[in-house]
């Protein structure tokens, strides 16, 4: 498997290029690109020409070009005819984040990339182009014919791991089953084992409920659907404990009495539970990563942001994070480094 990365440009409207130049640019990120790993950044080169910044040194080639060249920064042209200008997308530019995430794919199954790092896109421009399109995790699943995705957030501080990604709050309780469950603990487990080097993974498992449902009184999902997959688990030797009270497991995290490293990655049900706490703790210096994928998959933790496109305002934290994370991933899938940093939570 190769060590290289491809880093595809997201919306070209949004803020995407931005990241991904101030996150090459940034002293010490050469070191990405100076070992035995590669990058490719995918998408349309006037798009980083407009921005004003100066270039990386990266070598322009095509799709076909890449596999056979062995430069260490390359930028693969795909040669868009539409004029990209920030802040306004629309279909053009969700057509052109399904290319860009198109040729990402095809270098992947040729070998000749051992990770994907996406910059974000715009939902509803790529449904204008791709009716009932998701978002990049289900769309690479499908891709890659991936029987199952999780969606990690991942930092030095936190990990957590979504039952559900973007689903509407109303539908979460019937949404989470059992095998949901089930599946979404082991896929997490064996990440962590053999992605970051977690010889014993420690889970935590948040409740849906307030109070986690205070023994059925606030509702019954943990008892009815959550523990007895937990138990079962549990008998087969996996570390995992809850269902906790989110609230006050969260808010623990933050006193200097909770232990460090005491959890390799927190469970939660659905989107804003585990998003609010990660950004609070991460600080745009964290990063999704995409559990069940043949092939290293990481992205910012951010949308394309059109209202900060090409202001300049756009902070590179997250992409340079991505950059780096994706970069030891792939490096231990090879054998080479151990993979990720345990986080202190």
């Amino acid at each position: 498997m190769s060590t290289a990365l491809a880093v595809t440009s997201g919306d070209p409207c949004g803020i995407g290029p931005e990241v991904i130049l101030k996150a090459l640019a940034t002293p010490g990120a050469s070191t990405l690109w100076a070992g035995p790993g590669r990058i490719a950044v995918i998408g349309d080169l006037p798009v980083f020409e407009r921005l004003g910044r100066r270039l990386p040194p990266w070598r322009v080639c095509s799709l076909r070009e890449f596999p056979r060249r062995r430069d260490r920064l390359a930028f693969i042209q795909l040669h868009h005819r539409d004029r990209f200008t920030p802040g306004r997308s629309g279909a053009a530019a969700g057509r052109a984040s399904l290319d860009y995430l198109d040729a990402a794919v095809t270098l992947a199954k040729q070998g000749a990339v051992g990770a994907l790092v996406t910059a974000p896109v715009t939902k509803w421009t790529i449904h204008r182009v791709r009716p009932g399109f998701e978002g990049q995790t289900e769309y690479l699943a499908r891709a890659f014919r991936s029987p199952f995705a999780v969606m990690m957030f991942a930092s030095d501080r936190l990990r957590i791991v979504l039952l559900t990604r973007h689903v509407a709050l109303r539908r979460v309780a019937a949404r989470v089953t059992a095998p949901l469950v089930r599946r979404t603990i082991r896929t997490a487990l064996d990440a962590l084992r053999t992605q970051f080097g977690v010889a014993r993974p420690r889970l935590a498992v948040c409740g849906l409920n307030p109070h986690a449902g205070e023994g059925g009184l606030f509702g019954d999902e943990e008892r009815r659907v959550l523990m007895p997959v937990v138990r079962a688990l549990r008998r087969a030797g996996a570390r995992i404990d809850g269902p906790f009270a989110a609230d006050g497991f969260f808010a623990a995290q933050a006193s200097p009495a909770w232990p460090a490293g005491r959890y390799d990655a927190v469970v939660c049900w659905y989107h804003d539970q585990g998003l609010i706490p990660f950004k609070l703790a991460a600080r745009d210096a964290g990063c999704q990563v995409t559990l069940g994928l043949p092939v290293v998959r990481v992205s910012p933790d951010h949308g394309s942001a059109l209202d900060l496109a090409g202001k300049g305002l756009a902070d590179p934290g997250s992409m340079r994070y991505a950059l780096r994370l994706a970069a030891s991933l792939a490096a231990a899938q090879r054998g080479q480094t151990p993979g990720g940093v345990r986080p202190r939570f």
